[in-house]
């Protein structure tokens, strides 16, 4: 399995309400609410994040579990 396949896994497990792919021309898409393209892996999530806030918040959250916040204790 090469990176950017990698990269596709775990965005499809983070987002699983969308569809999301690498089309044959290397430009990274997503369809959901709607569809969405970048040229970027940076890009695609940017437009994720504003297709999607609650899904976004939701995968961010999946990296933060345990990890204590600004003002809480370990913080």
């Amino acid at each position: 399995m090469n990176p950017r396949a990698v990269l596709l896994a775990i965005l499809q497990d983070l987002f699983p309400t969308w569809d999301i792919w690498i089309c044959d021309r290397g430009v990274w898409r997503a369809a959901g609410v709607m569809l969405v393209s970048a040229s970027t892996i940076d890009g695609l999530v940017e437009h994720l994040a504003g297709a999607d806030p609650d899904g976004f918040t939701q995968a961010a959250r999946r990296f933060t579990r345990g990890t204590p916040q600004p003002g809480q204790n370990g913080g």
